[in-house]
């Protein structure tokens, strides 16, 4: 199986909620405001999409093969 950006971006939320639990969302809102200040636009597009999976975890909205919302890879 090939990794592929969107398998790293989950297992950065992942990572996130392992690490951080509920305090996660203040950690990555602390990681975009950092790289804004740094002037890293892909660093900020990168954590934003941490945040969406992120916040898929910690609701339950994940999109599970077969099952309605979810892509083929």
């Amino acid at each position: 199986m090939t990794v592929t950006r969107e398998h790293e971006i989950w297992a950065m939320a992942i990572w996130v909620e392992k690490h951080h639990e509920a305090n996660g969302r203040d950690f990555i809102a602390d990681r975009i405001v950092s790289l804004e200040t740094e002037g890293e636009p892909e660093g900020v597009a990168l954590w934003r999409a941490v945040e969406s999976r992120y916040s898929q975890l910690r609701t339950g909205l994940i999109p599970i093969h077969g099952q309605p919302g979810s892509q083929p890879n």
